[in-house]
């Protein structure tokens, strides 16, 4: 299979193409047993080294879309499925299983890697992204606030209602997630998915922030407030992550992301990255304030993150 043979748009080999021959679908497979290319279901299969070139994030929309393209019915994704097409973040990694939404008289079966939800739903809350049929931005929030852990809901509401992140299509209010949410007929998993989004925030800046908000509410500790912004006396503003004013406490979350990416680097090199951290830092010191700072390792593992907070002064108040 060569490259010139992978669907352009999608970067996947279809068997059942129209134009392909069996003389192409047996090569295929051959490359399939050689290594050389991948199988990501019955028809469907891409080249090894594209797929190993791919983030998880990028493989699971193949595994969405093999499965789109190779069920008999057009499938309604949903849930987790939908929340990658529309570019919607969670808190933990991606499933394997494509999730889809059928009607409760459906007689779909859960298997062969996919989920089947069965509920009913309004073709209203269905919209077509790429020739998938998909749920709403509104209609998969509310699936993952009801299904999913408090967590994962709790970034990709963050993420949906923060208008500085979220695709213009995928923007939500609070407000219109509550409606929709009380029109529901079902009652299953109300009470959780109103926690979530009254819990949801929409000034946080990424899953990091979202994730180590949540454990600071779990570990008892007071609501932060969120990108607090600072005077720099170089002219312009610097905005904290999470803090507490009357604990005159301000806790920076920070994943690697910042120091390597090109996205937070914007030309600069790791070690100026640093350098620009410190002197806000000492800035931010300068107005009476301690700061303290946090990774992935520490939300993994909450005791640390305990006592970093409980360190720096702060109370528990739950």
């Amino acid at each position: 299979m060569t490259v010139d043979r992978l669907d352009p748009q999608t970067g996947l080999f279809l068997v059942k193409k129209i134009g392909v021959s069996d003389t192409d679908a047996r090569q295929a497979r051959r490359e399939v047993d050689l290594g050389q290319a991948i199988r990501l279901r019955r028809g469907v299969l891409t080249t090894a080294e594209r797929w190993a070139a791919l983030g998880p994030g990028h493989k699971y929309l193949d595994r969405i879309r093999a499965v789109v393209e190779t069920r008999r019915l057009d499938p309604v994704v949903s849930h987790q499925s939908a929340a990658a097409l529309w570019g919607i973040p969670l808190g933990g990694a991606w499933p394997r299983a494509v999730h889809v939404l059928v009607r409760p008289e459906s007689h779909a079966r859960s298997k062969n890697g996919v989920l089947v939800h069965r509920t009913e739903f309004d073709w209203e809350e269905i919209v077509e992204i790429d020739g998938m049929l998909v749920t709403s931005p509104a209609r998969t929030l509310l699936d993952l606030a009801r299904t999913v852990s408090f967590a994962d809901a709790v970034v990709a509401l963050d993420h949906a209602l923060n208008p500085d992140r979220a695709d213009p299509r995928v923007l939500v209010y609070a407000e219109e997630l509550s409606e929709t949410l009380a029109r529901v007929g079902s009652a299953r998993g109300q009470v959780r998915a109103q926690r979530a989004i009254d819990f949801a925030r929409p000034n946080a800046a990424n899953p990091g922030e979202s994730l180590s908000r949540v454990a600071i509410f779990e570990l008892g500790f007071p609501d932060p407030e969120l990108q607090v912004p600072h005077r720099n006396p170089r002219g312009g503003w610097y905005f904290t992550d999470h803090e507490w004013r009357a604990s005159l406490l301000i806790g920076e979350f920070d994943g690697k992301g910042k120091y390597l990416k090109e996205e937070y680097l914007r030309g600069r090199s790791p070690g100026e990255v640093v350098y620009e951290e410190k002197i806000r830092e000492d800035h931010l010191r300068a107005e009476g304030f301690t700061v303290v700072r946090w990774g992935w390792a520490e939300l993994t593992d909450r005791a640390t993150l305990r006592r970093i907070l409980r360190g720096a002064g702060l109370p528990v108040i739950r």
